[in-house]
């Protein structure tokens, strides 16, 4: 039996969200957070009543934990940045020094150790006065992150050569859909997850646009999304059920990649006529 080899130059990592692991949750400076929020004053909405008040501490272990890393062997570390650590009220014009500098203090320990910083600039963790505006079904926001992304770009992009934007999308739509327990925990299904991923992809190409134009040329980075997919097969080699399949493929994977990567930038067509079929089937005078 013939051994199986990773291809030559094949990069191993691991990765983290600043809410599971930071801890530190209102020290120096960092600002409360929809998770922040939602697990203290709804603690029955986590099954142990856990919190992220302290986690693995990584705010102030980040030295043993790059430790850890390098004696795995990994090749990089993804990571998140806290929203609300950096811009504690959500907005620019208070920048928290703080937490710019707990981040800078991470990347360089990384890169000491030989380990490479993949960053993720929004892992869940909103700041809770944009949450109090509407949070991502508001479509200001994209102008919030775009705000944030050039705070970041510009205090760590010298450095961090890979970025993700957001992380899956259609989780974030959860806390506002669906009673699972994912924050903000607002119920607004058959709506809310649709105003949702729209902002957020509005908000992916802003920072992409941004970073393209004004911090590619002497950075040299690249900006990414990363997305939470499902590969749906069917049962049998029918076409009935091999059509169903795709219907389900193009509202699930094409619902935030299709307007990324399409010649249309639209979604996809299967999506928008079922959207629009159920809108006026339920007496919406206009599709979701």
């Amino acid at each position: 039996m013939s051994a199986l080899k990773f291809p030559a130059g094949f990069m191993f990592g691991v990765a983290t969200s600043s809410y599971q692991v930071e801890g530190a949750w209102n020290e120096d400076g960092k600002g409360e957070s929809i998770w922040d929020r939602l697990t203290h004053d709804r603690p029955e909405v986590i099954t142990d009543k856990s919190t992220g008040d302290v986690a693995c501490n990584s705010y102030r272990l980040y030295k043993e934990d790059v430790r850890l890393l390098k004696d795995l062997g990994v090749h990089f570390y993804r990571f998140s940045i806290s929203w609300p650590r950096i811009l504690p009220t959500g907005h620019d014009n208070v920048v928290n020094q703080a937490g710019i500098d707990y981040y800078n203090n991470l990347i360089n320990e990384l890169i000491a150790n030989g380990i490479q910083p993949v960053v993720t600039m929004y892992h869940w963790d909103l700041p809770q006065p944009l949450q109090d505006l509407g949070g991502w079904t508001n479509p200001v926001l994209a102008d919030y992150f775009e705000d944030y992304a050039r705070v970041l770009y510009a205090n760590f992009g010298d450095r961090v050569k890979w970025w993700n934007t957001i992380n899956e999308p259609k989780i974030v739509a959860m806390g506002y859909s669906s009673p699972t327990g994912f924050a903000p925990h607002i119920l607004t299904p058959g709506h809310g997850q649709y105003l949702v991923v729209h902002t957020i992809l509005l908000s992916h190409a802003r920072a992409y646009r941004l970073y393209e134009r004004e911090f590619k040329a002497t950075q040299g980075g690249k900006v990414s999304i990363v997305d939470m997919c499902r590969w749906i097969i069917p049962t049998t080699d029918s076409e009935e059920e091999e059509e169903a399949a795709e219907r389900v493929r193009q509202m699930h994977i094409g619902w935030v990649l299709h307007p990324i990567y399409s010649a249309t930038g639209d979604y996809p067509p299967v999506m928008k006529e079922w959207l629009a079929k159920k809108s006026k089937e339920e007496g919406y005078s206009r599709s979701r």
